[in-house]
């Protein structure tokens, strides 16, 4: 069911609901007050003719029965009864024959209560005990309320017509207002069917900016810049991963259709074979690296969390380039400045994540310093661990600083560098998966400092 029906059919039920309560109200309360209202006459009527017949001596039941017949009143086939309660029987009777049925049970409760309203059949009646000294008397007065009926007979009618009629208009008024109040929705729909791949530049009209409906289309503008922001990462991901696979494929191809032309020496296929060796490990580290990256992008409850000593893995990693690359020089320098002494050196995260984080700063240090020193400084805080590697290499430009950590992106003065331009995309990735903060600071021709900031443990699920 849409939502505009859903709306117009609850308006409708919740309208009809209140007028049916006010319908209710109104005509209870209308029947009521008539009846009270009818049976106040009732008590007027059989007063009067008991205080005219009773009390005044001159009138007898002939001269009773004249005032009531030249008197007036709607009460048209009104009947009064008196009643000598001590003599049991009925000394005044107004009109033809009584329709009315008195038995000793109807007396007794006139008598017990003083006042007994009742009725028989379509007959209203009010039966009164009157006292003269130490006689008593039952009166009671009755008629038919034709007049009072129809009345409220017409009450009901109109009620009910106007009920229906005013359901009918709140389902088409409540149809008219939610499609009104829905149109702002259907126009974000609308907009939004239309954005596609090929227009994620595409925004909606976000209104006024003040209503429920502007801020909704505001969160989706929000989220197409960052979907078109992803979408062109990934549109210039595969298209320099493209561009890289396919340079050293083509030098691969070149090499074997040149060794194959003719007949060559076993030292020449040798060193086809040696640089053929050098591309294939070409690919293969482009191939970790984007495997890396890809890893990097998972959630890291995914991922194998355990606490990790970084000063342990730094010194494994200082060890290993230096085994690999005796003649760069790399000082390590780790400090602590945590204020509680028995606190743990243990920060929670990925290990192998971690290690291609110190890989890969260290890598790209000893690469573009040209053979200068390489510092890294390791420390220990009170909230988060701080890692920071320096060299005195070659540097980047203020202009392309903001661009370096775009995947396969390599500064203009490192084109003559091997690389592939992954690895600070790499370490931003997984600092980020850390829930860290990385900030390279460089200026050219004087070098590069790169700082991490790491808390010792995530947030994940809400909690520590």
């Amino acid at each position: 069911m849409q939502i505009r029906t859903k709306l117009s059919l609850q308006f409708a039920m919740l309208t009809a609901a209140i007028l049916v309560v006010f319908s209710v109200a109104v005509f209870l309360l209308s029947a009521n007050h008539r009846k009270q209202e009818f049976t106040n006459r009732l008590s007027e009527k059989a007063i009067n003719t008991a205080m005219l017949l009773i009390d005044v001596k001159e009138i007898n039941n002939n001269l009773m029965r004249i005032i009531d017949s030249s008197n007036y009143s709607s009460l048209g086939d009104a009947e009064v009864v008196v009643f000598d309660y001590f003599k049991r029987s009925r000394i005044y009777v107004s009109g033809g024959p009584s329709n009315l049925h008195i038995d000793e049970a109807l007396i007794t409760k006139i008598m017990n209560r003083g006042e007994y309203i009742f009725s028989q059949g379509e007959r209203e009646a009010v039966g009164l005990l009157y006292t003269n000294g130490l006689r008593r008397f039952i009166v009671i007065a009755s008629a038919t309320d034709t007049y009072g009926k129809t009345r409220i007979n017409n009450l009901l009618l109109v009620l009910m017509i106007g009920l229906v009629v005013a359901i009918i208009s709140s389902i088409l008024i409540g149809m008219f207002f939610a499609k009104e109040a829905l149109k702002p929705i259907s126009n974000v729909v609308s907009q939004v069917s239309t954005i596609t791949a090929s227009n994620l530049n595409q925004r909606l009209n976000a209104g006024n900016g003040n209503d429920e409906i502007s801020q909704l289309a505001t969160t989706f503008n929000l989220m197409l810049d960052r979907l078109e922001k992803a979408f062109m990462i990934q549109k210039s991901f595969v298209s320099n991963a493209s561009h890289e696979l396919r340079t050293p494929l083509a030098a691969i191809n070149s090499q074997i259709e040149v060794a194959l032309m003719k007949k060559r020496e076993p030292q020449e296929y040798e060193n086809v074979l040696n640089s053929l060796l050098d591309d294939a490990r070409g690919l293969t580290s482009l191939a970790n690296n984007l495997l890396e990256i890809a890893r990097s992008e998972q959630d890291i409850r995914s991922l194998s969390i355990k606490p990790v000593r970084l000063d342990e893995l730094l010194l494994q990693t200082q060890s290993e380039f230096q085994i690999l690359h005796p003649q760069n020089v790399i000082d390590t320098l780790i400090l602590d400045e945590t204020e509680n002494e028995d606190q743990e050196f243990t920060l929670y995260g990925n290990e192998n994540l971690l290690k291609l984080v110190f890989i890969n700063l260290i890598d790209n240090a000893m690469k573009f310093s040209s053979g200068k020193p390489v510092k890294v400084t390791l420390t220990f805080k009170t909230d988060c661990v701080l890692i920071i590697v320096e060299d005195e290499g070659i540097g980047i430009s203020t202009e392309e600083l903001q661009l370096i950590k775009e995947p396969f992106y390599r500064a203009s003065n490192a084109a003559h560098l091997h690389g592939h331009g992954i690895g600070l995309s790499l370490i931003a990735k997984i600092v980020k998966l850390h829930e860290g903060v990385i900030e390279i600071n460089s200026r050219l021709n004087e070098g590069t400092k790169v700082s991490i900031t790491l808390p010792y443990k995530m947030k994940m699920n809400g909690t520590d």
